[in-house]
This record gives C-alpha cells, sequence and structure tokens, in this order.
C-alpha cells in the first residue's frame, strides 16, 4: 500500500516537472517571438562625447533640411525636370547628404525638420531609419527637430522623437524635463514645454586646451510646432510661449555655468 502511494507521488512530481517545463518553454519562446521578432538586441551605438571643437578652433555643422522623405526608391522627386522624373527619387537625396558628409567631414549634423513626407510613406520608422541613414553610418554625432509633416504617419510628434534619441549617434532629446523652469506651476505636471525636441546641447573648447572642460557653444533645438487652426483657417504652427520662457531660462543658466 506505502509502495502504491509513494509510486502515484513519484509519478504526480514527474507530471507537474514535465507541465511547468512545457509553461517555461513555451512562454520562452513565445516572449522572444513577440517582443524581439527574432532578431537579436542590441545597444544604441553612441558617439564620443562631448561635442567639442577642434584643436583649430572651428566646429563644423552640416545642416540638413526638408529632405521629405518618403518610402526611398518608390517615392518620385517633386519640382523636377520631366526628363529627370523617371529616376529621380528619394535615393538622390540619400546620395548627396552621403556625399557632404564626405566632402565636408563636419563635426556635428543637424536636421532641422520635414525629415520625412509623412503622407507619402505607410511606415514612419523605416522613414525615419532610411532618411537617417547616411548620418548613423557616418558615426558622426547628430540631432534633429520636427517639421509640420513628419507626424502624418504612423507615429505622433512624441513618438517620433522618442525614436530618433535611440537611433545610432543620436543626441536628440525628447524634453529636457529637470530645465523647465520653476515658475511652470501653472502649466499641465505631465508636459511643461508645449512641442516634442526642444533641447539643448554644449560645445566644449578643444581637447587639451584651458576650455577643455567648458561648454563654449550651446547649441538651442526648438519644434516649430504642427499644424495650427487660427479663426477657422488651417494653417502652420509656431513656437509658443511656454518654449521661449525655457529657452530664455535655460540661456540665463548658461550663461551663469560658462
Amino acid at each position: 500500500m506505502e509502495s502504491l502511494a509513494a509510486s502515484k507521488w513519484t509519478n504526480s512530481l514527474l507530471y507537474l516537472t514535465l507541465i511547468l517545463s512545457t509553461v517555461f518553454l513555451l512562454h520562452s519562446q513565445i516572449a522572444t517571438n513577440l517582443l524581439v521578432g527574432h532578431h537579436p538586441l542590441r545597444l544604441k551605438r553612441s558617439p564620443d562625447l562631448p561635442l567639442r571643437f577642434r584643436d583649430d578652433g572651428t566646429f563644423k555643422i552640416l545642416q540638413v533640411a526638408d529632405m521629405h522623405f518618403g518610402t526611398g526608391v518608390v517615392t518620385r522627386c517633386r519640382d523636377v525636370l520631366p526628363s529627370e522624373f523617371d529616376y529621380c527619387s528619394d535615393l538622390n537625396t540619400t546620395r548627396f547628404v552621403r556625399r557632404m558628409i564626405e566632402l565636408e567631414k563636419p563635426d556635428f549634423i543637424a536636421f532641422t525638420g520635414d525629415n520625412i513626407f509623412g503622407s507619402s510613406t505607410t511606415d514612419a520608422a523605416e522613414s525615419l531609419l532610411r532618411a537617417f541613414g547616411p548620418a548613423m553610418d557616418s558615426e558622426i554625432p547628430w540631432a534633429a527637430v520636427l517639421g509640420n509633416h513628419d507626424q502624418e504617419s504612423t507615429m505622433t510628434r512624441e513618438e517620433l522623437m522618442s525614436f530618433i534619441s535611440l537611433m545610432d549617434y543620436s543626441v536628440s532629446q525628447v524634453n529636457p524635463w529637470a530645465d523647465v523652469p520653476a515658475n511652470y506651476v501653472e502649466l499641465p505636471k505631465r508636459r511643461k514645454i508645449d512641442g516634442f525636441g526642444n533641447y539643448d546641447l554644449h560645445v566644449y573648447g578643444p581637447p587639451g586646451s584651458v576650455l577643455a572642460n567648458d561648454s563654449v557653444m550651446n547649441l538651442y533645438f526648438l519644434d516649430s510646432g504642427d499644424r495650427e487652426v487660427v479663426q477657422g483657417r488651417r494653417t502652420y504652427g509656431w513656437i509658443k510661449e511656454s518654449q521661449l520662457h525655457w529657452l530664455g531660462g535655460v540661456s540665463k543658466r548658461n550663461k551663469v555655468t560658462t
């Protein structure tokens, strides 16, 4: 009788172990498929920081504006000669930006809005990866702000800036929560600065110089806004009062610390 009871207990333990093992295996496989899509996890590649002037006292910025990137080769150019339309596409923009980086060898790249043309793509993330591809390939520090067309696809402005801030070699920021002036208690607690992508970057003196540990130049980025409706008319957005207050506050702070 005792032998039979012991046998049943052993079988129950083995059965329970089998169930737990199966559940663990299924959970591992499902979690892997859902969370990482079969692709290995990879950390963001970060640039050499801080931003610095060169030994000769120069700091070269390549500014790229209004790429209006869509889906790549499928997205045709606008405002070109009829003879150029059949072969002109987003790839021309990619080649141009890549060539400018190679020729100018900038210390920093600034993308200043309408990086993608939202209405021309069904996948904003893919368009961003292609649009900023030359900058990421160069391994040069870069940053971006949004224009009025970037959010017209599958991502909100906040999602766009969050995604951009996580891209390789990007030093972009969503919003500098800690830098909001203390007198902004009257604004919503969740987001005290209008827009997304208001931030400042410090550029330090040449390495080995007396200014090597000092910020000698600041780069300010502001979200110029989406679309607005004024007196029943649809128009473009603008920089808001909360942003100007933030800009004034952080500018004064930087003057004190430099």
